[in-house]
């Protein structure tokens, strides 16, 4: 089995931040968002260093039916305006970087890269599902973060928690849910916006299902910045140059187009 995403990290821990003024405490201060579903959240948190817990500063979480290039600009002026900072203020990026919706990642990565670019910003790129198991405090406990993929299927991925410490038991999956439940014993603490779409074939599967309430299940981009700190503190590249969304598979027109080309080939 899989160990933790950000205990694998290999690359060497880079250069986060530049020197501070002699005798001036260094402030992490985070603008991080996820567009990986319908949801659009951003936050701005502070941190005293990469192994503390994140302060949260201001919060916005808006279902916006996917009109992420409509609402995410503006809801970064608000978040920063009530948070009494400007952009100038922010130390470090993150983003959710999927699996997710192709059009939602496609534009919270280009804007969080544009930002990092223009403003030369470390930028972390976080796996959507495992920031959002930082929703929940579980000590011990099997959690499974779903995601509606549509076409009948769910992103997932499975994680036991021993602890308070998180493993992950299977990596980012699309696939049916019965696929991804397969195996599984016990309580299961179930989040994500899939957990309701199928909420009856989890049932049929899993004999002890734990629907997490929905303001605890869906994505938050304060839990987004939580992760990209622990990501940093085991050592996670901030280079906004590598970040790219993680899709999982095709869209549907690329599958349509790829359909169409092999039936034209006779395939």
């Amino acid at each position: 089995m899989a160990g933790n995403r950000t205990a694998r990290t290999k690359c060497p821990r880079p250069q986060i931040f530049p020197p501070e003024p002699a005798g001036r405490a260094h402030v992490i201060r985070i603008l991080s968002a996820d567009t990986s579903t319908s949801i659009n959240t951003v936050a701005v948190c502070e941190a005293e260093s990469t192994s503390t817990a994140p302060r949260l500063l201001a919060e916005v979480v808006i279902e916006c039916r996917r009109l992420h290039a409509e609402r995410l600009i503006a809801t970064i002026d608000w978040v920063l305006r009530e948070a009494g900072l400007g952009l100038d203020d922010i130390n470090t990026l993150a983003v959710s970087n999927g699996p997710g919706s192709f059009t939602g990642l496609r534009i919270g990565a280009a804007t969080w890269k544009g930002l990092a670019f223009a403003k030369h910003l470390p930028l972390v790129g976080v796996p959507t599902l495992d920031a959002l198991t930082r929703n929940l405090h579980v000590c011990d406990g099997v959690v499974c973060a779903v995601l509606d993929a549509r076409m009948k299927e769910v992103f997932g991925a499975v994680y036991r928690f021993s602890g308070g410490v998180r493993k992950t038991l299977t990596p980012d999956r699309v696939c049916p849910i019965e696929s991804l439940l397969e195996g599984m014993n016990g309580p299961v603490h179930f989040l994500g916006d899939g957990a309701s779409v199928y909420r009856e074939r989890i049932l049929a599967c899993t004999p002890e299902p734990i629907f997490v309430p929905t303001y605890l299940a869906l994505p938050r981009a304060s839990s987004v910045a939580a992760e990209a700190l622990a990501m940093l503190e085991h050592g996670a590249s901030s280079d906004p140059a590598l970040l790219h969304p993680v899709y999982l598979r095709a869209s549907q027109p690329e599958m349509l187009r790829a359909a169409r080309a092999q039936k034209a080939g006779g395939g």
